[in-house]
């Protein structure tokens, strides 16, 4: 009998197979055809090609310009802000894949676009996002011209918030965005899918983008994290003391009194060890002697965690919140494939080697897990001796702000990191610059809190960098970075209004509140203000304190 229903039950199974099979071709036979929606389309741009004006059709006419930026099938856009292009289908129609065409010659600054999204629609005026893509490859380089083709795949992809069945959008309307950074070229977008909806094609409701909020699931609750260096500087100006500190937990009167709670959150990162090699980036790498002084410094009897913890403790008391305690996030250095020499871990007598040519992929994989394990491990022994009664570690920050392209394994080590603060029941973090290839992955990389760095202070003629970026962010679902340094105090002609775009732009597209932040201040740009006699310095220092409460106003 069991034998019987299992012959019955397989041939059930196969006759609905082959039904729903000869249904789903049926589907398709019925005048359905798979080709590119947008072929000779015309559409909406946004802003008009500073270079090879678009004749109409110039990105739906199936001519591609190959890696030569004369050939006039390419449009150029240079900077100004983000460029959308909009297509009408006619109808809803069952959308499969989007792919966009980039050039990249960097000998004459064209570069590939910083970010590029992929929007779907049923109206035209409420979207959702089903893509935000980056070169594979570096967005500038040495070299001849090569061309990259950025691609949705519903099948490959899927759509985020939607079953693994869903492998097609059923939309009327879909929108390309991109941002140049010097001169972007684009010159075809392909829209595949079928003209009636098929199988595994849905109409996908909107999604409203939203920053990231500050959550006990996200950045363990910590809304504004200031930015203290605490590696070696000249002068000492990297060791922090209870009165340096003061003014950044706390909100202190002309007076130096602690008067209201300020930043909620403090992260220590050094850029220089004592003998001067870089912890965060992949040149000039520091070694096992770095890392080891860097977390010796940091904890040292009278050092940085403790000089914190000693100015929360008298913040707490003279603000009557006696259980305060200050949030922490510490860092790990980045293990760079360009060290060699790292130095002994294991304690076999041999030094660890990075340098994946040297090595191969594999050891030098195992050899920077290596490195992180030992580090991290070391740190939270170290944070458990030292038992701090008024500090808090919410987890731990990944220095190096690119995913570097051509490292190795560089996505699973950063994985791998992020398994082991995890391990601990922490938060790990990050701040990605303008130029990082990966920020919209910031997720699947293992972060659990994420702040984009807009870069407006450090450069001229980027005044769009705050509206795009809060609108990367936002599509993200990362934070915010706002940036100044030591030259709003300096030079004040030249970087007050750049200070003032930050804040004002919290107000304008709405990250001053709820929405998790980091602070860029130079070495100690916040303490120079707070103790100022000049009240327009000092005013500064007020201003910061408004945009933390919610309370500014432009």
């Amino acid at each position: 009998m069991i034998r019987r229903k299992s012959f019955i039950g397989i041939f059930i199974a196969v006759l609905m197979l082959s039904i729903s099979t000869t249904a789903f071709a049926k589907e398709k036979d019925e005048g359905s055809e798979y080709k590119n929606l947008a072929s000779g389309l015309s559409y909406e741009i946004s802003h008009a090609p500073e270079s090879y004006i678009d004749s109409g059709n110039e990105l739906t006419d199936g001519q591609y310009g190959e890696n030569d930026f004369n050939n006039p099938s390419w449009q150029g856009h240079v900077r100004g802000g983000t460029r959308s292009v909009v297509f009408d289908l006619g109808k809803e129609k069952s959308i499969q894949k989007i792919t966009a065409n980039f050039l990249r010659d960097s000998k004459i600054a064209i570069f590939y676009p910083v970010a590029v999204s992929y929007y779907v629609s049923t109206d035209g005026e409420h979207w959702k996002n089903v893509s935000n893509l980056s070169s594979a490859n570096a967005l500038w380089g040495a070299g001849p011209g090569e061309t990259d083709k950025l691609l949705w795949d519903g099948n490959v992809d899927g759509i985020p918030d939607e079953s693994k069945n869903t492998t097609m959008a059923y939309a009327r309307y879909v929108k390309v965005e991109f941002i140049p950074e010097m001169w972007a070229f684009i010159d075809e977008i392909e829209i595949w899918g079928y003209d009636e909806k098929v199988k595994g094609a849905k109409k996908v409701n909107p999604k409203e983008a939203e920053y990231l909020a500050p959550s006990k699931k996200t950045s363990n609750g910590i809304e504004d994290l200031v930015l203290l260096y605490n590696g070696q500087y000249p002068n000492g100006r990297g060791n922090w003391t209870k009165e340096k500190i003061m003014p950044y937990i706390t909100y202190v009167g002309e007076d130096g009194e602690p008067q209201d709670w300020m930043y909620d959150g403090v992260l220590y990162l050094g850029i220089r060890s004592e003998q001067g090699r870089d912890l965060g980036t992949i040149v000039n790498p520091a070694n096992k002697e770095d890392w080891q002084w860097y977390m010796d410094k940091t904890f040292a009897e009278n050092g940085d965690l403790s000089q914190l913890n000693e100015a929360t403790k008298e913040a707490a008391q003279k603000l009557k919140k006696k259980n305060k305690k200050t949030k922490v996030v510490l860092t790990v250095p980045y293990p760079s494939v360009a060290q060699s020499d790292f130095g002994d871990i294991d304690g076999d007598g041999v030094s660890e080697n990075f340098d994946d040519v040297q090595v191969g992929e594999d050891v030098s994989y195992q050899n920077r897990k290596k490195a992180i394990d030992w580090y991290l491990r070391e740190l939270f022994n170290k944070w458990n001796k030292e038992n701090y009664s008024n500090l808090e570690l919410s987890g731990i920050y990944w220095m190096n702000e690119n995913v570097e392209n051509d490292v190795s394994h560089e996505e699973e080590v950063i994985q791998y990191t992020s398994e082991l603060v995890h391990s601990k029941d922490l938060k790990f973090y990050w701040i990605p610059n303008w130029y990082s290839n990966k920020s919209h992955a910031w997720e699947e990389l293992g972060f659990d809190a994420a702040a984009l760095q807009p870069n407006h202070f450090f450069y001229d003629n980027v005044d769009h960098r705050i509206p795009d970026g809060a609108h990367r962010a936002k599509q993200y679902g990362m934070g915010v970075e706002i940036e100044f340094d030591e030259r709003l105090l300096s030079e004040p002609g030249n970087y007050l209004q750049k200070y003032l775009n930050y804040l004002n732009g919290g107000v304008d597209y709405g990250y001053m509140d709820n929405t998790f932040k980091a602070y860029y201040q130079g070495n100690d740009t916040i303490l120079q203000a707070a103790t100022s006699d000049d009240p327009e310095k000092r005013a500064l220092y007020d201003m910061m304190y408004m945009f933390l409460k919610g309370i500014y106003t432009k």
